[in-house]
Order: structure tokens, then C-alpha cells, then sequence
């Protein structure tokens, strides 16, 4: 023991002689600062109080503490998940007028000649150099990298040869040359001693390696500056109502993800550059998890409020209209339901002697085979891209070309009444099976400018059409019984659908309250698919009704 107190002695006289050594303590324990050590330990301090408070202290064993040029305390504090990023330079005692000093402020304060430190809110100010520090006075290391790699590393056994070979005249293998004029930290970095800490460059770093990066930091004038906590706010701000705005303002789903997911991008991108290009620490995580956050709550409203509403119309739509036209209807809400002018094919068709087979059933039988009737004849509309507006009785109105624009609805109205006389063919060999009524239907389809939308009273709504057009498309319904025909159709519709459909002129047929007559015709088929027997009587009729126009009278009896 005496021996070792011996040493001990020797070594400190050592130190005492060097005049630039400073030893590190620790902040543990309640054993207050001795008097004696305050000068070498603590500085004073003006300004904002000091964050860190110092309950006690363990420091080097005498007499190494009283010939230590200074004292500074080496605590490490990690972040709530576990690295090291930030150093506080300064620790409060019962004393306000002076602060403990970091190892790391100790050595600045010798090194720029400080008297004293003056803590700001934001800034430290020490002799001649201004650090940036967080509101709890910590400075934030500005790393350069990996520090084993940053700063040159020398083993105390290549020391202690080095020094040997001096003492016997031999040339050192490490020339002592490389220590003169620098900042010389010695500490152990071995596993063991249990020192290796997190940090942002590397997940096992030795401590003392932290505090010659924040010295570097100081001494050098970089610093990694935290930015102000109002721009954590306002930015916290920005971009919540930013993320709720594009739910308000944008229908299109992906969109409002490709936006959101831009804006948290953008501001990943504001926070590397400030970074690495201006020192400059962005809060990244609060900010990108409001985003997140926000645009999860906007989304659930948007899920409870519009999207119920959406989901209400839609089913709504859905009992009317082909489900295709339903979906193009959501992708594109901009379609306007209001009123508007365009151009339509509008559809009715009526069964033929319904009153007469009202009579001869029940009410429910009635009802049933009414049902049936208006299925198949609204799901055949519906595959044709129409849209059902009313049910009346037991006649259907369907509108093609709204509110879903679509360049062949002339064309597809026609293939619906098709479609449907077809089908009541099934129909009827089926009803005639149970022993029901045979139906059948005539149809009334024309074409032309209507005002389509919303139309009602303030406490109702409906969305149809009104126009001549409409009045024409029911009229041709009714004159078919006088022709004798299923499905009669209006000059405008043959103009636009004669490349897809067969026809017939029929009459011209003067209209209720319209001075001038109208072309109508005979919808026979689809184009290319009417019978030769058929095709030939068409070529008949057409020279026939030609002679009888060119008031050939007998040539057209003959035909």
C-alpha cells in the first residue's frame, strides 16, 4: 500500500508539473465539491439557470485531484432510445453563481482563455465561441463520421515502448513528434470496462471518442444546431392541415395518398438538407408521425361521413344503373348531377293490355309477375350502360348518355329494346308454363338536347330529364299499338344508331303541340342480323314506301 501511495505521489507530481492535465470525476453519490476544488472544477455562470442538477460527486483519488490543472465530469446521458446525440456541458449546485464544468467545457475553457459562461435560452457563450444548445442547455454533437476513424488512435502498450526505446538510445517506433501541440485524450476503449455507447454512427462507440467529437465541435465553430421549437410547431401545423386539406379538396383516393406521401417526403428531404448542408436538426419523427397520424383520422372521418354518404349513393345508383357506370361515377365525382344540357336517348316502354291482365290475377300474383317482368327488363338496361329514372306502373323510362357521358347511347338504347324483346320471348314460354299471362311490350325510344339533373322541391329531389325529346320517346311508346310495331324510334336516334342497327321507315307521325311532322321507325334488328326472308321483305317495303312518296301509286301497290 505504501508503494502504491508512492506512485501515486510521483504521478501526481507529475501532473502538477505538466500544467495540462485535466483529470474527469463523475456525478454520483452526494459528497459535495470540496471549496478547495471549485476553481479547478466549476467556472461561473450568468444567465438561464442550469438544467442538469449535480447531487454529488466522485472524484480522482488525492492527490491526483488538487495537482490536476482542471476537473470536468464525464457523465454520458442517452436518449430515450438509447444513443448518445446530445452533451451537457454544465451542471447546477447549491451555489447558482457557478456551474460544474463537462471534462469537454473544461478543456474549451483552457484552451479559449473563458472566464465565465453566459447561458441563453438557446446558445452558450464561452470566451470567444457561441454554441448552439438545446432549451435544457445540452449541445448537440455534430458527428464526422465514424470517430474511430476520425480521430488517430495509439495503444498505451506502443506508448510505453516507444518511450523505452527512447531511454535506451534506440529510435522510438511512434516519433513523439506526433503528440506535440495536440489534445491528447487517454481512456480505455475495451469491452470490459464497460464505456461503449450508442450513437448515431455507431452502435458500440467508446466514450471518450463522444467527448473528443463534442471538443472538436467547439473548438472548430461547427456545431449541430437544434432548430427553433416554434418551427417544430409551425411545421407540426403545416402539415396536419396540409394532410387534411388534401381530403377536402381532392376526391380521387390515390391522389390524396401520392399528395400525403409527398409532403412527408418533401419534409424528409427539408430535414437531410438542413442537416448536412446547414447544420440545422429538424425534428424528423413527431412531424412525420402527425402526418401519419392525420391522415389516418382524416380518412376514418372521411370513411364515416362521406364515405357513408358515398356508400348511400352508390346503392342507391346501384339499383338503377350498370355497375360500371356506378363505379365510373365514384372515380369521377366531378360529373355533374345538376341541371345541364345534353344530348340523350331516352327510353319507355309499357306493357301491351296490362289492365286486361290486372283482372285475371290476384293482387299478389300481380305483383310477382310485375316484379319478375321489371327485373329482367332493368338488368338488361343496365348491361346497356342506362340508367332506370322511374318505374311508372308497369312502364320503365331509362335515360342513356347521362349522367354518365357515353358516345354510343343512341346505339345502346336500341340494343336494349332489343335485348329486351328477346328476352320476353323467354319470358313468355316460361309465364305460359306456369299458366301466367303472356306479356309483351312496346317499346319508344328517341333522342335529343334535354335538361338533365336534380328537379323538385326544396324537401325533394329527383334526378331525371325534361324536354320535347321526352315527350316524343313516350308518344312513340303509344303510337306503336296504332303501327302495330314493338319498338318504334325517332329520326335523330336512326341518324346516330343506322350504322349499328336495321330499320324501317314508317310514318311520319305528327306529335301533340309539333306543327311539323316526325320520321319514325321500325327498330327490326342489329346491324348484319336480320333474316334473308326478312332482309328481302325490308328491300320490298323500302321500294314500295319510295313509290308511294314519289306518289306512285300503282308500282307501289304492286311492291
Amino acid at each position: 500500500l505504501e508503494r502504491e501511495e508512492e506512485f501515486d505521489a510521483v504521478f501526481a507530481n507529475e501532473v502538477e508539473a505538466a500544467q495540462n492535465v485535466l483529470l474527469p470525476f463523475l456525478l454520483e453519490g452526494t459528497t459535495g465539491l470540496p471549496p478547495a476544488l471549485k476553481a479547478k472544477a466549476a467556472m461561473p455562470v450568468q444567465g438561464a439557470a442550469v438544467r442538469l442538477e449535480a447531487h454529488g460527486v466522485k472524484l480522482p483519488i488525492p492527490p491526483l485531484d488538487c495537482a490536476a490543472k482542471g476537473l470536468g465530469y464525464i457523465n454520458l446521458f442517452a436518449d430515450r432510445d438509447g444513443v448518445v446525440r446530445r452533451l451537457p456541458l454544465f451542471a447546477r449546485v447549491e451555489d447558482s453563481r457557478f456551474a460544474l464544468t463537462h471534462l469537454v467545457a473544461s478543456v474549451a475553457r483552457q484552451l479559449l482563455n473563458a472566464d465565465e459562461a453566459i447561458i441563453g435560452p438557446r446558445s452558450i457563450t464561452f470566451g470567444s465561441a457561441t454554441i448552439p444548445v438545446t432549451p435544457d442547455g445540452d449541445l448537440v454533437i455534430d458527428w464526422h463520421g465514424d470517430p474511430k476513424k476520425t480521430y488517430r488512435a495509439y495503444s498505451a502498450g506502443a506508448i510505453l515502448k516507444a518511450y523505452l526505446e527512447i531511454q535506451q538510445g534506440q529510435p522510438p517506433s511512434l516519433d513523439p513528434a506526433l503528440f506535440k501541440d495536440k489534445i491528447v485524450f487517454i481512456a480505455g476503449t475495451a469491452a470490459g470496462i464497460y464505456d461503449l455507447r450508442a450513437t448515431p454512427v455507431d452502435a458500440a462507440s467508446p466514450g471518450v471518442l463522444i467527448h473528443m467529437t463534442a471538443l472538436d465541435n467547439i473548438l472548430r465553430g461547427q456545431f449541430m444546431q437544434p432548430a427553433p421549437y416554434w418551427s417544430f410547431l409551425v411545421t407540426m401545423v403545416v402539415l396536419c392541415l396540409a394532410t387534411a386539406w388534401s381530403f377536402m379538396l381532392l376526391n380521387n383516393q390515390v391522389l390524396k395518398f401520392t399528395v400525403v406521401a409527398g409532403l412527408a417526403l418533401a419534409y424528409y428531404g427539408l430535414a437531410v438538407h438542413a442537416f448536412k448542408s446547414h447544420g440545422l436538426w429538424l425534428e424528423l419523427a413527431f412531424p412525420e408521425a402527425a402526418v401519419a397520424v392525420t391522415f389516418a383520422m382524416a380518412a376514418s372521418v372521411e370513411y364515416l361521413t362521406e364515405g357513408r354518404q358515398r356508400r348511400q349513393l352508390r346503392a342507391a345508383f346501384d339499383k338503377y344503373m350498370a355497375p360500371e357506370v356506378v363505379d365510373e361515377i365514384m372515380r369521377h365525382p366531378e360529373i355533374k348531377l345538376g341541371g345541364e344540357k345534353k344530348e340523350l336517348t331516352v327510353l319507355f316502354s309499357d306493357i301491351a293490355g296490362f289492365t286486361t291482365i290486372s283482372e285475371r290475377l290476384s293482387p299478389e300474383q300481380l305483383v310477382a309477375l310485375l316484379n319478375e317482368y321489371l327485373s329482367v327488363m332493368t338488368d338488361i338496361i343496365r348491361r346497356h350502360r342506362g340508367n332506370v329514372n322511374k318505374y311508372l306502373g308497369d312502364g320503365i323510362m331509362a335515360i342513356f348518355g347521362a349522367p354518365l357521358s357515353e358516345p354510343m347511347h343512341a346505339a345502346l338504347a336500341c340494343y336494349a329494346a332489343l335485348d329486351s324483346q328477346e328476352a320476353l320471348v323467354t319470358l313468355r314460354a316460361e309465364w305460359k308454363s306456369r299458366e301466367l299471362p303472356e306479356i309483351a311490350a312496346r317499346i319508344g325510344i328517341n333522342t335529343g338536347d334535354l335538361v338533365v339533373g336534380n328537379m323538385g322541391s326544396q324537401t325533394r329531389l329527383e334526378y331525371t330529364v325534361m324536354g320535347d325529346s321526352v315527350n316524343l320517346a313516350s308518344r312513340l311508346e303509344g303510337a306503336s299499338k296504332f303501327y302495330d310495331t314493338l319498338i318504334l324510334i325517332g329520326p335523330r336516334t336512326y341518324e346516330l344508331a343506322q350504322s349499328n342497327v336495321e330499320a324501317r321507315e314508317v310514318d311520319l307521325l305528327r306529335v301533340k303541340g309539333k306543327f311539323e311532322p316526325v320520321v319514325v321507325y321500325e327498330l327490326l334488328a342489329r346491324k348484319g342480323q336480320l333474316g334473308p326472308v326478312k332482309q328481302q321483305v325490308l328491300e320490298v317495303y323500302a321500294h314500295g314506301l319510295h313509290s308511294y312518296k314519289t306518289r306512285a301509286f300503282d308500282s307501289a301497290q304492286r311492291d
